[in-house]
This record gives C-alpha cells, structure tokens and sequence, in this order.
C-alpha cells in the first residue's frame, strides 16, 4: 500500500532534508507535508512553501541502474507530475530541466539529491507543486501560478500525492527495465514546440529537443548547442 510508505508532516524545514533522515531505515519511501519553513529549489534558490497552498513531496529510490543515467531522473519526476495534472484535465508543459508549466509560469519545480553508496546509489526527488494561489498572492511578482487558477474543483493533496509516487514508481521502473528512450519520449510530448526562443545564459536560440544524453539541445545561429546543465529563460516569439 502506497499510504504505508508515506510520511505525512503538517509542517518541515524541508521535505528533502525529512527524507534524507529515513534512508538507512527505509521505514518511509515519501515525505509529504502542507508546509515547508526552508524550502529550497535548484541552484540554492529558495522555494516557496506557505501552508496551504501547496503539495511538497520527496521520493526516495534506489535505482538498480549506473549513476550515469541519473540525469534522466528530473525530466522523469516531470513526466510524472504532468501525468498527475492530465489525470485532472489540466495540460501542462515540461521546461528543460526540471520545471513544470502553464503558459510560461510554474507550476512545479523538481530538485533531485543523490547519494553514493558502497553498493548502491540513492536519489531524493523533491517535488513543489503549487496548488493554491496565496492570500497574499506570489512574492516580488514570481512568475508562478496555481492549480486552483484553472482548476475549479476542491484540490485534495493527499489524493494527488498518492499519484504522484505511483506514477513516478511506475516510471522508474520502466526507466530500470528500459532504459532512458521511454523517458525522454515522454517528457518531449510534454515539452516546450521544437523552435520557441530561449536564451541560457549568454546563449540565445531556439530549442531543438533533448541530446541522447537527456542534455538541452539549442540551435543558434553558429550552430547546435548541447547544453549538460544550467536554466534556461523563455524570450517572447517573433
């Protein structure tokens, strides 16, 4: 039973942080909670986590595949959490690497933490997945959005949380039997039109796809670039 293996917090400093503490036990597989005091995103960027308005959930997985394929984790935890919203009736995009949105506002963020073992390797998936717009509304204008913006029934996130873990033990378990191509298939159904323009860092172009090795592939005008790591920024259309 999936509610077995999950531990329900009202409150955390973060839902990563709380997992981290039950791997050598393996007593719990998720950490949920309504509330995160020091929730953190990529990059060590803070995530906003107020009472109520969001779902935050980590995932623990020992993954019976070499390290190297890891960087498939993030866009599969996407694919989950888009798999979860249609199941809603909600379409959403996958932005490169580890966002989720409507429009060009998140919906959702994934942080992926690994451990190396002697004999195994683990993975934290950290999931934020807003929910509720706030009172308050968005701080210094975020670019974020709510499942309630577009979403008119009452929202339970334990029902939401529970699929979640099952689509993503679902996909992991593919991506073991597999391999990456399923993954990657998936995500790119789900992912920002082959040409919208996107700028990383000092590069602008358009995206082109994902490399074989799950990389951003962005076409400039000097040619293709493979991008390995780093965010990337929506620039208006033509």
């Amino acid at each position: 039973m999936i509610d077995d293996s999950i531990l329900w917090l009202e409150s955390c400093q973060s839902t990563n942080d709380e997992a981290a503490k039950h791997l050598s036990s393996r007593r719990y597989s998720t950490v949920v909670s309504n509330h995160q005091s020091s929730g953190r995103g990529r990059m060590g960027r803070t995530w906003h986590s107020p009472g109520g308005c969001g779902l935050y959930l980590s995932h623990i997985a020992f993954p019976r595949f070499d390290q190297k394929a890891g960087g498939a984790i993030p866009l599969m935890a996407g694919v989950a959490v888009a798999e979860t919203c249609e199941a809603l009736g909600i379409e959403v995009q996958l932005k490169w690497p580890n966002d989720v949105i409507i429009g060009n506002r998140k919906l959702a963020g994934i942080l992926c933490e690994a451990q190396s073992h002697q004999s195994q390797w683990s993975i934290i998936i950290g999931i934020g997945l807003n929910l509720k717009t706030p009172a308050s509304g968005w701080p210094n204008g975020l670019p974020a959005i709510g499942l309630d913006a577009i979403h008119e029934e009452e929202l339970d996130y334990r029902i939401i949380a529970r699929e979640i873990v099952r689509h993503l033990d679902e996909r992991l378990i593919e991506l073991e039997s597999h391999g990456t191509a399923p993954i990657y298939d998936a995500w790119s159904r789900r992912s920002l039109a082959l040409g919208t323009k996107i700028r990383r860092g000092d590069l602008e172009g358009r995206f082109a796809g994902l490399s074989p090795e799950g990389g951003l592939l962005l076409q400039t005008a000097a040619g293709v670039e493979s991008i390995k790591a780093g965010d990337i920024d929506l620039l208006p259309a033509e």
